[in-house]
């Protein structure tokens, strides 16, 4: 658990109630399948609005310390990644602005690089959960989990879409993507000091619209807003 901001008193509480969840395996196995139960729910339905703080109490967190040994994992098994979602933000930033329970990251080759992934991960205690298809922008997203609760998810990329929104050609000559569009699209970040892959600011606000925004969500496109307007 990264420990560089302090936490609230109810926050801290549950982290050691959660510690005490994590100790006990029947306890353990009742709080993942709550956390995938509302999961599965709608936002607006009683099962999300009763048990849906419940989860975010005492969901795990994925710290600097565990995305670096992450993206170690990645680097080593040859996986084309960026950085998406809140850490691909806070990498942008600079600096780490609000805690992640989880991690996006974007994989270049899905069809390939996914289950690449998946097996570097596993090395690391995490086991793929389930996958799903979307709508918006990131077609696939595959969910890992470990035994603290902490999550990945492995996301692709509608490519056509994206070179589209952006106004770029998607791929050259010889089908790889195209060097304006990888100017466009990617970036680098930094995570403790350490340069990390991550998609660009531009991409990040086009990948926050087309659904409602939850607070964390409107934190990280001011943030990254702000990038922009620099």
């Amino acid at each position: 658990m990264d420990n560089r901001y302090p936490m609230a008193g109810p926050r801290r509480l549950a982290g050691h109630i959660h510690g005490l969840i994590m100790a006990w395996p029947p306890l353990r196995r009742a709080a993942t399948r709550m956390s995938l139960y509302v999961l599965e729910s709608r936002p607006r339905s009683p099962t999300h609005i009763l048990l849906g703080p419940a989860r975010g109490m005492f969901r795990g967190q994925i710290g600097s310390r565990e995305l670096l040994r992450l993206v170690d994992a990645l680097e080593a098994a040859n996986v084309g990644f960026w950085l998406a979602g809140g850490w691909g933000v806070d990498a942008l930033v600079g600096n780490q602005t609000r805690r992640h329970d989880d991690l996006d990251v974007v994989i270049d080759d899905f069809e390939t690089g996914a289950p690449t992934a998946c097996r570097a991960l596993a090395a690391l205690g995490f086991r793929l959960l389930d996958a799903r298809r979307h709508a918006i922008w990131m077609p696939d997203r595959w969910h890992l989990r470990n035994d603290t609760m902490s999550q990945v998810d492995l996301l692709s990329i509608d490519w056509d879409l994206l070179s589209t929104a952006l106004g770029v050609q998607a791929s050259n000559g010889s089908g790889s993507r195209s060097d304006a569009l990888r100017r466009v699209a990617f970036a680098e970040g930094t995570v403790d000091g350490r340069s990390v892959p991550c998609l660009s600011a531009r991409v990040q606000v086009l990948y926050h619209s087309g659904f409602e925004p939850r607070a964390v969500h409107r934190h990280d496109v001011e943030l990254v807003r702000s990038l922009i307007e620099r």
